[in-house]
């Protein structure tokens, strides 16, 4: 259980935007939280149950010749002083209170042979002071200041190359200068120079074109899930949901706001699929649906002229009965890619050119620091339409990696994104560690931070804009070719608010 101090801990550690692991009322995740809200926020925390994670991910700490290898922050012992945020989930976040020279951030790591490395530093500079950091192997050592811009988190190379020696290394993190400052630390990246160009190119290589969806404008997601309430009554088993859907009727409504696609959640809080899949069944049988609504769905959406994206999530957070299936523990990664893979590639394959893409969730927080096998992922992302849209959402910190297609921009309320695009850019980003993808934001539409609708006998709001006030977002967006995708809550029957289908189609006639 999460304690009533520790909750205050979570609410305001942050002075403008919180992530909460318990995922939205224990089932969805990263909330935008206001000020104004941590009241009623409170209220529904105490209230809710809270899941809790008894086993944690421990990387070998064995360097990867031919990869990149992450050395996370919350996986050594923290320097006196320091804390990681949000600790004790099953994803890794970042250590805060990095104030002094004296914190030193060492990891223990085993060199299979010897060589030269580049090293990355992901980092935030939360003051406006230069600060000068340092990595040290043995007597080698490679340093620079951070040049990130304060606030924002990045990734930045260090000058140089550190060489490592084959066998048992110690790999040291110090900021040298000045004596005082403050900054949080996600990891290190160590990669063979050679290793970076060539990862680069082939990631530069899968990119698809999203000429398509900056024509699209914008779309909709809905998380209908296992946790998703129908607007009365008693929540159905998930087969039985799915069976019940009423595809015709959901895809007028989207269609009716004027979205150019939709983004369909499968496996979230728990692990489910709507729709029959041999390697879901093989992993962890009695999770799927005999009726393929998604292939019913995509068909629906394709002739009213609209695209099918699918949300993913690898761990389904309250579900520990998958995440000791699927391997989620080990240490050894092989089996929970193998998995990964399998069910992302069936999917594929199967939807072919009907799926046109996927939405990874957590892929900062959850594959990365499993130093993710990044280039075989989005090969199986892309089974059977190498056209298809992938992204793997990084939250506010820093991409995981290049073999992506866009940027999931969650909660990323700014069409500028914060200067790193402008209207000469079209639509994709110039700075950062997304620079070159395709920019997109995902923002909640009748809350702050309720992405399902899971309280039972409660009807859906209306959005939080009114018309005008959507319409300008919608003008602001598209003037940059930034695509928003705007999350609506669904009942379980299969149907979003016909305020919200209102509220839509009157801004998008407004809008263009």
């Amino acid at each position: 259980m999460i304690t009533i101090p520790k909750i205050f801990l979570l609410i305001f550690a942050r002075t403008s935007c919180w992530k909460f692991e318990f995922h939205k009322r224990n089932t969805m995740r990263n909330p935008i939280c206001r000020l104004t809200k941590s009241l009623p926020l409170l209220a529904a925390l105490a209230a809710a149950p809270m899941p809790t994670h008894a086993e944690t991910f421990r990387p070998d700490f064995r360097v990867k010749p031919d990869d990149v290898t992450v050395l996370h922050a919350a996986d050594v012992p923290p320097p006196a002083g320091t804390k990681i945020f949000q600790g004790g989930a099953h994803g890794k976040f970042f250590m805060r209170d990095w104030t002094r020279s004296d914190q030193v951030f060492r990891w223990e790591v085993t060199v299979p042979q010897g060589d030269d490395y580049q090293v990355n530093i992901l980092a935030r500079r939360n003051s406006e002071a230069p600060l000068r950091v340092e990595v040290q192997c043995g007597e080698r050592k490679i340093g620079d200041a951070l040049t990130i811009e304060p606030r924002k988190w990045n990734r930045q190379t260090l000058p140089g190359t550190l060489r490592l020696e084959a066998g048992a290394q110690s790999i040291a993190l110090r900021v040298a200068a000045p004596d005082t400052f403050s900054a949080e630390l996600l990891s290190i990246e160590l990669v063979r120079p050679a290793v970076r160009e060539k990862q680069l190119r082939e990631a530069l290589a899968l990119r698809a074109d999203t000429a398509w969806l900056q024509k699209a404008r914008f779309g909709l997601m809905v998380h209908w899930t296992a946790q998703s309430m129908p607007q009365r009554g008693e929540r159905k088993p998930y087969a039985e949901a799915v069976q019940n859907f009423d595809v015709e009727k959901f895809a007028d409504q989207v269609q009716a706001t004027g979205a150019g696609f939709l983004v369909l959640t499968t496996s979230h809080a728990l692990m489910y699929f709507p729709a029959p899949l041999k390697s879901l069944d093989a992993i962890f049988p009695g999770r799927t649906a005999p009726r393929d609504l998604v292939a019913e769905l995509a068909a629906a959406l394709k002739k009213r002229g609209m695209k099918l994206f699918l949300y993913y999530h690898i761990g389904a957070v309250n579900d520990s009965a998958w995440l000791r299936a699927s391997s989620f523990w080990e240490t050894d990664t092989t089996k929970i890619f193998d998995n990964w893979t399998a069910i992302i590639s069936e999917a594929g394959a199967r939807y072919k050119e009907d799926l046109a893409g996927w939405w990874f969730d957590d892929g900062t927080t959850n594959y990365y620091y499993r130093s993710a096998p990044w280039q075989r992922l989005t090969r199986a992302a892309k089974a059977g339409n190498p056209a298809r849209l992938v992204a793997y959402n990084p939250w506010e910190l820093p991409a995981a990696t290049q073999f992506q297609d866009y940027f999931c921009g969650e909660g990323n309320g700014d069409p500028g994104s914060g200067g790193a695009l402008t209207p000469g850019d079209n639509g994709l980003l110039r700075g950062g560690s997304h620079a070159g993808m395709q920019a997109c934001a995902t923002l909640n539409t009748e809350s702050d931070w309720d992405w399902v609708h899971d309280k039972r006998d409660t009807t859906i709001g209306p959005p939080r804009w009114n018309i005008a006030q959507l319409a300008d977002i919608l003008r602001r967006y598209a003037a940059l070719k930034n695509v928003p995708i705007f999350n609506c809550e669904i009942y379980q029957e299969g149907t979003i608010s016909p305020q919200t289908v209102e509220r839509f189609r009157a801004a998008n006639a407004l809008a263009f």
